[in-house]
Formats: structure tokens, C-alpha cells, sequence
């Protein structure tokens, strides 16, 4: 089809075998063809200039947390490291707007091809493989619902009209300091602190300060009723792993979306955790748990406290 021209070929890298594959066999018979390896921030197959540890990203196919012995990473020329924002932004635009049923690691793909084939000259042909399609992803970022949530995607207001608390931060509800329960507590006392406390759930922490999930009253009473855990078992037997994250810095628009489907969300503040040997990992730390009506209870309180202030006029 190229008679034998390419001059750039992008492929996102997971286990390695397409890239490695395809790129030594390129380098073959197009010596000068340009290898653009695609992966993405939080992987560690390659490192970018600030990013020195592993962490979570939601792209699937593509990065690892190790390297696989079957990636060559000699053989690639540049690497790009892609975002999950820039990433399923992508996709979705390129099944609107081209009807390709692409999944999330062809957005990756994509997305570095525009931006490395800036650096080809008119006329140079550049070849892209879109490695996986939507059918994993229906749930996912298909889903505006899921897209908000993630930060993915930037939340419309209702008749596009913002409303004062639009675009303030979670930080500015000044929740009160956690409920935390150990992962030894057993769940006769968990509940017992929690009707005590008047909390329906609490985070689970252990001594290193990682989150393990959630105790709930109701995981508890329907595990204990169907006979999975005993009241002397420890609520890590109980744990509710379904529960959704906001950061400080999310904007309570965000919170606000995540709220219809859920009904609370734990609030937690990133920071980066270095060991002996230098190593580093991003790590979490509770700050708070909100609810629908901890944010309903800020947004009147405040509007109160506006109509009840005297207006000011001029004479």
C-alpha cells in the first residue's frame, strides 16, 4: 500500500509483542521509519521527566506495573505518555466523529499520533494501530455518568447556567474529621460504634494508613444474616469495596455528580510516599465522608445566610 514508505508508525505498548513485533519487521524494510511507543502515565514501561513511580490509571490494554521480557524498548525511537483524560476524550471522538467502535487504548494511540506526526513533513505517512474495540467499555467511558465521575469529563450545568457552588472546591464543606475503624474490630463492636457515632459507615484503615474499604451497616447485617460472617469476625471478613472517591480539589460539581448514584462518597488527599531505597508511591489519606445531604445542608445553609443578610442601598 506504501510501496515500501513509512516514515512513522504509533502503537500503545502493553505486553509488548505487537510493538516489538511489528517495529523490528518495520525497521527491516524501512530502516528510517520512526517507532512511536504509547504509554500511559502512572505505567511504568518508560518514565516521564516527572514521574518516578507507579500509580493508578484506568486505560486498559496498554502499561503495566512491571516491565514484560518480551518489549524491546530499544527498538522504539520516542515514547509518548498518555493521559485517561486525553485518552477516552479521544475514543469517544473518534466514534462520533469517524463511527470507528474504538476502544480506550486506541484513544491513547490516536492521541500520540497527532501529536508526534506534527514533527512529519508534508506528504510522510504515518500508520496507527487501533489495537482494541468498545465492547469492554460499555460501562465505562461510554458513559457520561462514569466520565464525570472519573473528572474525565467536564459536568454541564442544568440550563447551562452555573450556580454559586458550581466550581468551588470539596475542601470549602469543612467536613469533620473521619470515623475510622480498624481492619481487627470485630463487627459486633463496629456496630455498635456506629449506631453510637450515628454513622451508617465508616472507612476502614489499616496501621500504614491504606484504605482498605468500606464498613457499612447494611454489607454488615446482610453478610450476618445470610451467614458469611459471624458478629465476632473482624469487619475485614465485611468489607463493602464498592464506594466511590472525590479528591479536596474536585469541584462539587463533580461531588455532586457522583451523589445521584451513590449515597455517600469518601473524600481523600493524594500524597507521595518515598521508602529507604528511594523508592516512591502514591498513597491516600482520609480526609472526610460526605453525603447528598452534607452537600444540600452547605448549599442552604449558605443561601440563608445570603437572604437573611441585610441589602445594602445607596441614597
Amino acid at each position: 500500500m506504501f510501496l515500501g514508505k513509512l516514515d512513522m508508525f504509533v502503537a500503545g505498548a502493553g505486553t509488548g509483542g505487537t510493538l516489538t513485533g511489528v517495529a523490528r519487521k518495520l525497521k527491516e524494510k524501512c530502516p528510517n521509519v520512526k517507532i512511536i511507543g504509547v504509554d500511559p502515565e502512572g505505567s511504568v514501561l518508560v518514565h516521564s521527566e516527572d514521574e518516578q513511580h507507579k500509580s493508578h490509571f484506568e486505560v486498559e490494554g496498554i502499561g503495566y506495573d512491571f516491565v514484560p521480557k518480551v518489549l524491546d524498548r530499544s527498538i522504539v525511537d520516542k515514547w509518548y505518555k498518555s493521559t485517561d483524560t486525553e485518552t477516552f476524550n479521544m475514543a469517544r471522538r473518534l466514534i462520533r466523529e469517524e463511527g470507528l467502535l474504538c476502544g480506550g487504548s486506541s484513544g491513547s494511540a490516536i492521541a500520540a499520533a497527532l501529536k508526534m506526526a506534527q514533527e512529519l513533513e508534508e506528504g510522510q505517512r504515518c500508520v496507527v494501530v487501533l489495537a482494541d474495540s468498545v465492547r469492554n467499555y460499555m460501562s465505562k467511558f461510554l458513559s457520561d455518568q462514569w466520565m464525570c465521575e472519573k473528572g474525565f469529563l467536564s459536568l454541564k450545568p442544568p440550563k447551562n447556567i452555573k450556580p454559586w457552588w458550581w466550581d468551588l472546591t470539596v475542601q470549602s464543606l469543612q467536613l469533620p474529621s473521619p470515623l475510622t475503624v480498624a481492619p481487627s474490630l470485630s463487627c459486633q463492636k463496629a456496630m455498635e460504634v456506629l449506631r453510637e457515632k450515628a454513622f451508617d459507615q465508616a472507612p476502614v484503615i489499616d496501621e500504614s494508613g491504606e484504605i482498605l474499604g468500606m464498613v457499612t451497616l447494611d454489607t454488615m447485617l446482610s453478610d450476618i444474616l445470610a451467614e458469611k460472617v459471624k458478629l465476632s469476625n473482624p469487619v475485614s471478613a465485611a468489607l463493602c469495596k464498592n464506594f466511590k472517591q472525590v479528591h479536596l480539589t474536585d469541584h462539587l460539581s463533580k461531588l455532586s455528580c457522583v451523589l445521584k448514584s451513590r449515597s455517600f462518597v469518601l473524600v481523600v488527599h493524594d500524597h507521595t510516599r518515598y521508602e529507604a531505597d528511594g523508592s516512591a508511591s502514591q498513597r491516600q489519606t482520609v480526609f472526610g465522608l460526605v453525603t447528598a445531604i452534607d452537600l444540600l445542608n452547605f448549599i442552604t445553609a449558605h443561601e440563608q445566610q445570603q437572604s437573611q443578610s441585610p441589602s445594602k442601598c445607596s441614597i
